[in-house]
């Protein structure tokens, strides 16, 4: 896809490859990422991904709020066959995703590097 704009991060992370930002709509992370939010995200994922926040993608994942098949969760390996895509939020109602992981149609795509604000 082609860039729709470019932006400055916060001073915390100096531009670099593999880096996008992209505005996340919704209220499963609310108590890191506030609805409508610019994020900046990191790719590829490298080393281990559990506790870290990250944007992924899966044919059974169908997003309640917005419908589509990604989603930024908190990652986290519950067995060698399965993972969870755990919520972080203060707003009742939002349920951990669990996948196979050994399917290979869970995609990591990124990792939430910084909330850049709304």
């Amino acid at each position: 896809p082609e860039a729709e704009a470019w932006v400055l991060p916060n001073g915390r992370v100096r531009p670099a490859p593999g880096l996008f930002v992209a505005q996340l709509v919704g209220e499963s992370m609310n108590r890191r990422i506030p609805n409508g939010a610019f994020c900046l995200f990191r790719s590829p994922v490298e080393g281990s991904r559990t506790g870290r926040v990250l944007l992924v993608e899966h044919r059974e994942i169908s997003d309640p709020e917005h419908g589509g098949s990604y989603t930024v969760k908190v990652y986290e390996r519950v067995s060698p066959e399965q993972i969870a895509l755990r919520p972080d939020s203060d707003t009742a109602g939002f349920e951990s995703i669990e996948l196979n992981a050994s399917d290979g149609d869970v995609r990591v795509l990124a990792e939430l590097v910084e909330v850049l604000g709304t």
